[in-house]
């Protein structure tokens, strides 16, 4: 099924949102953004690109709306409205279709759903894995949750975005794809980051040990794409630490409401909040090598 350009809307144009809003302008789509920032919408509004000062306006403006945001409280707030300020649901056109593509909580979006179809819009969560790269490049892992009908609606703007979409189930089942995505993540980051202290604290050289290691039983996205960020020095944000301690409190709080210990994502969330602690909220995920680097164990702090 092929898309004729049509306007579109997208709330949330941080380092993910932005760049994937460029690909629905490039294939022609008449693009709306709001942002709670308006300068980290610039770049799209020299492209073509039409402001709005608020959600509701956003909303109204076209019949798909998609939203890269960064909390869950971020989702219910923009979706649901606050202190007097129509959100998203009630401004919105009967008929629309709604796409949350921010990594929040699978209870909001069975809420979002329901709230959705009383008004007679259709809504997916969408959440997706691929980091700054994934978005740059439009291949990202979409993980769906949503009615199949809203689903075969939005799949061919999805497929504009990201190499992979799915649909996991009903709403609520992409979140959950994504929190059970965010558990390997942060348990793996600790995995290399280690791996590769070891190996420097040893006299190899660590980027020829990541090149080797990368393509074998070791191997694995983070290694591939992140790693030689962090030998580099590099610490500019793909994803930022602080996003990655909100999806581990998330999955956390999803594997204790299935009565799952993860001794293994316990671990990742005490580096991580550590990292947070010494200031690195804004820093990439893959600051946590230059701390094993510099301190020789996190932990042990």
């Amino acid at each position: 099924m092929s898309l004729v350009p049509s306007p579109v809307t997208f709330i949330g144009t941080g380092i993910m949102g932005s760049r994937m809003a460029e690909h629905l302008i490039a294939n022609g789509h008449p693009l709306h953004v709001h942002n709670r920032t308006r300068q980290k919408a610039e770049a799209l509004l020299k492209k073509g690109a039409v402001w709005h000062d608020t959600p509701e306006s956003a909303a109204a403006a076209s019949d798909r709306v998609i939203t890269m945001l960064g909390l869950p409280s971020d989702v219910e707030q923009v979706y649901f409205g606050q202190e007097g300020v129509r959100g998203i649901l009630a401004a919105a056109k009967p008929g629309s279709l709604l796409i949350d593509m921010t990594t929040s909580s699978p209870r909001l979006a069975e809420r979002i759903s329901q709230a959705a179809e009383e008004r007679g819009m259709e809504s997916l969560d969408a959440p997706v894995s691929g980091g700054d790269v994934g978005a740059r490049n439009a291949s990202l892992v979409v993980m769906v949750g949503g009615r199949q009908e809203a689903f075969d609606r939005g799949v061919p703007l999805l497929n504009q975005l990201g190499k992979s979409i799915t649909l996991l189930g009903p709403a609520g089942s992409g979140q959950q794809c994504k929190l059970v995505n965010q558990i390997a993540v942060a348990v793996g980051m600790v995995a290399w980051c280690e791996a590769l202290a070891v190996a420097k604290a040893a006299g190899l050289d660590p980027s020829m040990v990541q090149a080797v290691i990368g393509g074998g039983a070791a191997g694995s996205w983070g290694l591939t794409n992140l790693a030689p960020r962090a030998l580099g020095a590099d610490f500019n944000p793909g994803f930022l630490v602080r996003h990655l301690v909100k999806d581990i409190c998330l999955a956390h709080k999803e594997a204790d409401i299935h009565g799952v210990r993860l001794p293994g994502l316990e671990v990742a969330w005490r580096l991580y909040e550590i990292l947070k602690e010494a200031g690195y909220s804004e820093a990439g995920t893959q600051v946590l090598f230059h701390h094993y680097d510099t301190n020789r164990g996190v932990s042990k702090q």
